[in-house]
């Protein structure tokens, strides 16, 4: 079924089904807008995080190069 098709059905519903059509798509948009968004890590934050992250796990990483 197209978005064409499916306009067309909801058009032809009675007003009380189209106000529920609605309100069903208002949800799922507000539902959307509230998911987070990707935030990327700046060259400084990665460079502090990898600097703790290597000071924390030295041992670990020495074993692993060997």
């Amino acid at each position: 079924m197209t978005a064409r098709q499916i306009i067309e059905e909801i058009q032809d519903l009675p007003v009380e089904d189209q106000e529920e059509v609605i309100r069903v798509v208002q949800a799922s948009l507000n539902v959307k807008a509230a998911a987070p968004t990707i935030r990327y890590a700046s060259k400084e934050e990665v460079k502090r995080a990898s600097e703790v992250i290597f000071e924390k796990y030295a041992d670990l990483f020495r074993k692993l190069a060997q």
